[in-house]
């Protein structure tokens, strides 16, 4: 009936129980327990004078008060802010405060922003030789910050974590956002390492993880360079099941990215699209071009750039050149190919011209040849001294057939290019004479009279 809010019906039951003489005799009279029950309804209620008139009646009728019974009536009191009340109960001789008195004490001066009374009472506890937990620090240490007086609150906490209050057990669990405005003037001063430690032992006692807090702190360590940390902290609520805001993923990313840790990065930004957060473009790009840039990372590059086709984020020529080249001095081929048909696909396209004079200088003829082919297939007219440069490479590597192969293809797609590139020519009947490709050369040579008959001709 308490708990139900049926306060009247509730006394009527628990007066006739007291007025029953067979009550009395048995075990129907009320005990501790039902003395204490009234008296919690009755402070639910805000009656606090109700409340203590139970209280009395059960003094008189010799039921013994218990901790709970007295601890039940200064919350009460607090709540309906009776200080008066409260002081009366602290007097009484039966009474010896514990842990849980002060901290209900606490806690009213907190809401009222009494600091100093809070203190005080903070104070009495040791001169009380009553234990302080968990929850005494963080009330006061929270108040202690909300008045901006960081130095007494950083004294407290350094005496928390020298006396590891947080690692005893027993009492109620802490609540990490009560340390949230300490873990911000920590790392807001260089500390952040100390506030790694407060931070550590709170979530050791399993306290209610904060999201807050743990954004004061991944952003805490990356400005003071701990960008390792601070993607701990990350990784962190990700196996809480918590999703860090972009702001935290990328205060990660960019110091990966300035100290040149690229494969982390990678990872890190790899977590946040997994995260369902959208990085700028321009951090695609500098992740991009760090992997690019790192020995070793080009599977990742290629990862990358897939992930940008994929979700559609601009592409950069540069960038997308640089990574085809570096995939092939990674012996890449088969991705190299597959990411050029996908960026031409997608509308986009790679300085071909450059590409095929570093897979010639590579002495990557046959590769060279390729992209070639693959620019007659997309419209793309390299000029004469691309295919000057691949002919001429082709013969010397003795590949006439496959030089054969190309010159063919650019003659089938019209290529006009070749005329000048008599030169060429002449090397690729040789190769092909000296190979016994009597058939292909001398269709090569037929070519070669028909470019003089024309040069002739507009002369």
């Amino acid at each position: 009936m308490c708990r139900a809010g049926d306060l009247v019906t509730a006394r009527k039951l628990f007066d006739g129980m007291r007025a029953s003489e067979e009550s009395r005799k048995g075990d129907a009279f009320p005990n501790v327990v039902t003395y204490t029950t009234m008296i919690k309804a009755y402070c639910a209620k805000r009656l606090a004078d109700e409340a203590l008139a139970v209280f009395g009646m059960m003094v008189e009728d010799g039921v013994v008060p218990n901790r709970i019974t007295y601890n039940t009536m200064v919350q009460g009191f607090c709540e309906a802010g009776r200080m008066d009340l409260v002081k009366e109960v602290l007097e009484m001789d039966s009474f010896k405060p514990d842990t849980c008195t002060f901290n209900t004490l606490m806690a009213a001066h907190c809401r009222e922003g009494r600091i100093e009374d809070a203190m005080k009472v903070f104070d009495q506890m040791t001169e009380l030789h009553v234990r302080r937990d968990s929850a005494s620090y963080s009330m006061v240490i929270r108040l202690l910050c909300e008045n901006d007086d960081f130095c007494r609150a950083q004294e407290l906490v350094d005496e928390l974590l020298e006396k590891e209050v947080l690692k005893k057990r027993g009492g109620c669990v802490p609540l990490i956002a009560a340390y949230n405005p300490v873990f911000m003037y920590f790392c807001e001063n260089g500390k952040a390492k100390k506030a790694r430690i407060l931070f550590g032992q709170l979530l050791d006692r399993r306290s209610k993880v904060d999201v807050p807090s743990f954004k004061t702190l991944i952003l805490g360590h990356c400005k003071e360079g701990d960008f390792e940390e601070g993607y701990q902290l990350v990784l962190s609520m990700l196996k809480r099941d918590l999703v860090p805001d972009s702001e935290c993923y990328i205060a990660v990313i960019d110091g990966f990215l300035h100290n040149g840790r690229m494969k982390y990065a990678w990872e890190a930004l790899h977590r946040m699209l997994n995260s369902g957060l959208r990085p700028s473009t321009s951090t695609f790009h500098s992740v991009l071009l760090g992997l690019l840039k790192k020995d070793g990372c080009a599977k990742e590059a290629a990862d990358l750039i897939e992930i940008m086709l994929e979700r559609k984020i601009r592409q950069n020529v540069d960038l997308s050149t640089n990574l085809i080249d570096v995939l092939f001095k990674s012996d890449l081929n088969e991705r190299a190919y597959k990411i050029t048909k996908c960026l031409y696909d997608n509308g986009y396209y790679i300085k071909m011209e450059k590409l095929i004079a570093t897979l010639c200088e590579e002495k990557k003829f046959i590769d060279a040849a390729e992209f070639t082919l693959f620019s007659l297939e997309k419209r793309h007219e390299l000029g004469v001294a691309v295919h000057h440069l691949i002919l001429d490479g082709l013969c010397m590597d003795g590949r006439a057939s496959d030089a054969f192969r190309l010159f063919y293809e650019l003659i089938e797609n019209g290529s006009t290019s070749l005329v000048a590139a008599s030169r060429s020519l002449v090397m690729l009947h040789h190769a092909l004479e000296e190979a016994g490709k009597m058939k292909e050369a001398g269709f090569v040579a037929k070519q070669m009279r028909r470019a003089t008959a024309r040069i002739r001709q507009r002369i």
